[in-house]
């Protein structure tokens, strides 16, 4: 995982001066490649996924099982999140969710926690 992509997603979608929109698709055990999250942004998850972030240089793990409908938010602050990073599909389903980026100055000017609306796969945890 040396490459390092601007694409946040494996597709995309829409752009404008205000948005972008992408669309990440992974196949079981798939990852995508190494990137980093320039711009605040909103997770959207089309299907329960199984999901674990990793960052270049990190040793911890990051578990995100996301259930259909889940959604994130993040401010990234000025500098844009610290680390590239990438989410490995760990599930046995294909896992289909959409970013949309926000273009233009961070809300924010240092990164934030992620928020969001709850919605994990029954008997799963979020571990950050």
């Amino acid at each position: 995982m040396s490459e390092r992509d601007q694409s946040v997603g494996t597709e995309l979608l829409f752009e404008n001066d205000v948005v972008r929109v992408w669309r990440m698709y992974l196949h079981p055990g798939e990852a995508c490649r190494p990137h980093m999250h320039a711009h605040d942004h909103v997770l959207v998850y089309a299907n329960p996924s199984l999901m674990e972030a990793r960052e270049q240089g990190g040793t911890g793990v990051i578990r995100q099982p996301s259930d259909e409908g889940f959604v994130l938010y993040r401010e990234v602050g000025t500098a844009g999140l610290p680390a590239d990073h990438w989410i490995t599909n760990v599930g046995d389903e294909d896992s289909t969710h959409y970013i949309v980026e926000l273009l233009g100055p961070s809300r924010s000017a240092t990164s934030q926690p992620p928020v969001h609306n709850g919605r994990v796969i029954s008997g799963h945890a979020i571990d950050w």
